[in-house]
């Protein structure tokens, strides 16, 4: 397999899966009630494109337990965990191996359905599997792409927005994810693709015509 730039998805790919449903979620959810109360402009910006609710906060609670894609909602995630990861509350389990290919792979593309924001504050505080302290591998990431910026990563069109937008041809990226159903879409415009299988994701049962990747020290 030849490829220029790899593509990653993070959930399930780079960090475990266990990471956002057991510590991000629940932390975001433990402050709707203060962000309600918020007189940051931003968020007061974000919460006004929310539906009219008879109660908001049961809304945005709902949104969360059913890990509903929302924009608005990625956003204001995103504002949450950026005040954890600045107090040190939040640090992101990366992989192992993943830290190791992205630091040695030399064109890396981060595409999630996490905002812009979340990603940057997640790899900006990694944690570092030999210490106490965190790692930042923004600097070793080329670019940061989610729903917002290229759409849903179920559709086609988004990696057709992002092959554009870093100027490759589709059989010059590989995007690994464990996702079939993203892979499904990202080889419809031609893209090389991978399915990770990582510790703690769920069992895929159709794997389709898809490469297994279970250790990312081999590509």
């Amino acid at each position: 397999m030849s490829f220029k730039a790899l593509l990653l998805d993070i959930e399930g790919t780079v960090c475990p899966i266990a990471f956002v449903k057991d510590v991000l979620f629940p932390f975001f959810s433990s402050k709707v009630s203060v962000l309600l109360q918020s007189n940051d402009p931003e968020v007061k910006r974000l919460l006004a494109q929310f539906p009219a609710q008879d109660n908001l906060q049961e809304y945005i609670q709902d949104l969360v337990a059913r890990d509903v894609k929302d924009p608005i909602l990625k956003q204001l995630q995103g504002h949450v965990w950026a005040q954890g990861y600045y107090n040190g509350e939040i640090k992101a389990p990366v992989y192992k191996d993943a830290i190791e290919l992205i630091k040695r792979k030399p064109e890396v593309y981060i595409y999630s359905s996490g905002s812009v924001k979340a990603q940057k504050l997640l790899f900006g505080h990694v944690e570092d599997p030999s210490s106490t302290k965190s790692i930042d591998l923004q600097p070793f990431i080329k670019s940061f792409f989610d729903i917002n910026t290229s759409g849903k990563k179920t559709e086609p069109e988004s990696y057709q927005k992002i092959l554009q937008n870093i100027g490759k041809q589709p059989d010059d990226v590989l995007f690994i994810s464990d996702n079939i159903l993203e892979l499904d879409a990202a080889s419809q415009v031609g893209l090389e693709t991978i399915l990770a299988v990582r510790p703690g994701n769920p069992p895929v049962t159709d794997i389709k015509n898809y490469s297994i990747l279970e250790d990312y020290s081999t590509l």
